[in-house]
């Protein structure tokens, strides 16, 4: 009988094949390509600004500054300032707009977008109505940036909460100082001592009261007082004297304020009268 003779070609071929086979069932695995993934863009907060405000605004063209008293309110990226906002040219209290609505009222009004800020302001001015758009960023609760204004004034502006905000009752301020009329000027000048702290009948914290000692005065010597904070500012009226006050601090430490007054012209004493004054912040025994 005769033996077949094995096909070398054939098996050749067949162990050549045998490595992709395998290769096949896994020997070879590749992981699958990754899913691109999207960058996650950071959380920034938005500034807070909230609160009573001191706004300093100082012209680049010669025109000296212009302090600005608030009381900002904000609802997610908006705030406002409240209607009685006192813009005072050359922090003089005799020349501050504001404060006396509905004859004038102004309300400033603002948005934030993180630290970015922007506040837009109008009023009256001797040059005539006024806006400003002041743009900046906040560090904080400080405000700092650049102002354009319609009657072509640019400059900086920086802005920062309240030195001396009135905490709740029983708490005040005490001061003292001096004050003399400009119509009828006294030798010596008459002697004013302030207590005054937040309205213990009032909801609102801005809302002032307190009563004010006057020594050397020949036509008045105290006065029943209420008003309003607004920002380290405040504003305020003896209804039954017929007077009004509106004291400024001097920045930045705050601790003296300049003040103007008025009586008007029915009031029972002192009719007519007007003239500025000063008085300081006394020290608490608490703060030695």
């Amino acid at each position: 009988m005769q033996r077949m003779r094995p096909n070398t070609k054939l098996a050749a071929v067949l162990l050549m094949a045998l490595p992709v086979a395998f290769a096949g069932c896994g020997g070879g695995y590749q992981a699958p390509p990754a899913t691109p993934t999207t960058p996650v863009t950071p959380f920034t907060q938005n500034a807070s600004i909230t609160g009573p405000y001191n706004l300093v605004l100082t012209s680049t063209n010669g025109h000296g500054t212009t302090n600005i008293y608030t009381n900002f309110t904000q609802t997610g990226t908006t705030f406002g300032g409240a209607a009685n906002t006192l813009v005072c040219p050359s922090n003089d209290s005799s020349q501050c707009k504001g404060d006396d609505a509905p004859v004038v009222s102004i309300t400033p009004s603002g948005t934030v977008s993180g630290a970015n800020v922007t506040i837009v302001i109008s009023f009256p001015s001797t040059a005539g109505a006024d806006t400003v758009t002041m743009v900046g960023s906040a560090t904080g609760t400080s405000l700092a940036g650049t102002y354009t204004d319609t009657l072509g004034d640019s400059g900086t502006w920086t802005a920062s909460t309240a030195i001396h905000p009135f905490g709740p009752p029983p708490g005040v301020y005490d001061y003292s100082g001096t004050f003399n009329s400009t119509s009828n000027p006294l030798v010596i000048a008459p002697t004013i001592f302030i207590e005054l702290g937040q309205d213990a009948s009032s909801h609102a914290s801005s809302n002032l009261a307190g009563r004010a000692t006057i020594m050397n005065s020949p036509c008045i010597s105290s006065l029943t007082l209420s008003g309003q904070a607004i920002g380290d500012a405040f504003s305020l009226t003896d209804a039954a004297s017929k007077a009004h006050i509106i004291a400024l601090p001097t920045l930045p430490t705050g601790n003296t304020f300049t003040f103007s007054y008025k009586f008007e012209p029915t009031a029972a004493s002192c009719a007519g009268d007007f003239g500025h004054g000063v008085v300081t912040i006394n020290p608490s025994p608490w703060d030695y």
